[in-house]
């Protein structure tokens, strides 16, 4: 059984009310954690963690040619390294979720 710990940061910290948790799991990888274990223990706001966790232009998971998790809204991270979902948690991992860096209005701009 691994123990991990999860902290979230932005927006994710408001409808769960906490800013970090822990979890024991185990041979979990940390797709399961995201889309399974968190969701169970937050059902309540189940709807909420998908959307700001998962939504994409096609509605789904995006994942890079290297398999690391692209978030439309929210980065994932490992120990401070952007992780392949597939990585099995183990124990102590500690799991950061970030919302993005936000840029200013660009319509107004020629890019």
């Amino acid at each position: 059984m691994a123990k991990v710990k999860i902290k979230y940061f932005g927006r994710l910290r408001e409808p769960l009310d906490i800013r970090e948790e822990e979890y024991e799991v185990k041979n979990s990888s940390l797709a399961d954690l995201l889309i399974k274990y968190i969701p169970n223990r937050h059902s309540e706001i189940t709807k909420e963690l998908k959307e700001i966790n998962f939504v994409t232009l096609e509605g789904g998971i995006v994942i890079n040619k290297d398999g690391t998790l692209i978030s439309a809204k929210y980065f994932i991270l490992v120990n401070g390294l952007n992780r392949d979902l597939t990585y099995i948690l183990k124990d102590g991992d500690e799991v950061v979720i970030l919302p993005p860096i936000e840029s200013g209005n660009c319509e107004d701009q020629d890019i």
